[in-house]
């Protein structure tokens, strides 16, 4: 009969202790915070009634992010990448599979050196963006320019914005349709300073108008002085 040791029992239990802290750590732990939120409940009776007279379900679950700051080759250290891409990497994905979003805005600022890496960096970065913020095909994901992504005023060019508008499909003003719910959303750094009335915004700006009663997302990134 096989007997063990005292000793190896004990080196056993610790490296399974230390080995269960880590999994719940780095991995279950995001369960239990993330089960922690929900979606509001909402009243038929706002979605109206459909062509068959039964209620409508128009409410739309839209999960909202900015600034995730993906850090690049100048100023990331790897290992700081690595906690931090992880760690974004796991809220994201279990926030998806618990809460089942249909849309999910990025507000902008999504890299941290997009204003001045090169291309090879840039591909680098949107490279791993792709890989932690990946969703399938039921979950639409809008992502708006923020001043780390292309620069401040001063400091973009065409070359940056069309480098992102590229890869991300997206533009200053922008209007989402999801199941009749209109959203606009739009960008203060790409916008008219004195139409947005200096580092603010208007409460009509350009392409507001009409949109009354509608919701309305805003990246308050960059702003003009």
């Amino acid at each position: 009969m096989l007997k063990f040791s005292g000793s190896s029992v004990v080196a056993a239990l610790l490296i399974a202790v230390v080995f269960g802290a880590f999994f719940f750590c780095e991995y279950l732990i995001y369960f239990p915070t993330i089960l922690k939120c929900a979606w509001p409940k909402l009243s038929y009776a706002r979605g109206g009634e459909g062509t068959d007279g039964r209620p409508t379900d128009s409410a739309v679950r839209a999960m909202v992010l900015s600034d995730t700051h993906l850090l690049g080759a100048v100023g990331g250290h790897w290992f700081d990448k690595l906690r931090r891409e992880w760690q974004m990497e796991r809220a994201f994905q279990t926030a998806l599979w618990l809460l089942k979003p249909e849309i999910v805005f990025i507000l902008g600022d999504i890299f941290d050196e997009g204003k001045w890496s090169s291309q090879k960096h840039w591909e680098d970065d949107v490279r791993r963006f792709h890989r932690m913020f990946r969703h399938s095909t039921d979950t639409e994901l809008v992502v708006l320019v923020g001043n780390h992504d292309i620069g401040f005023h001063y400091e973009m060019d065409w070359f940056k914005l069309q480098r992102f508008e590229k890869v991300f499909n997206a533009s200053s003003t922008r209007i989402v349709t999801k199941k009749g719910v209109k959203i606009l959303a739009l960008v203060s750094l790409l916008s008219d300073g004195r139409q947005l009335g200096g580092d603010g915004w208007m409460l009509d700006p350009p392409g507001v108008v009409g949109m009354k009663g509608k919701l309305v997302l805003m990246s308050m990134h960059g702003g003009w002085l």
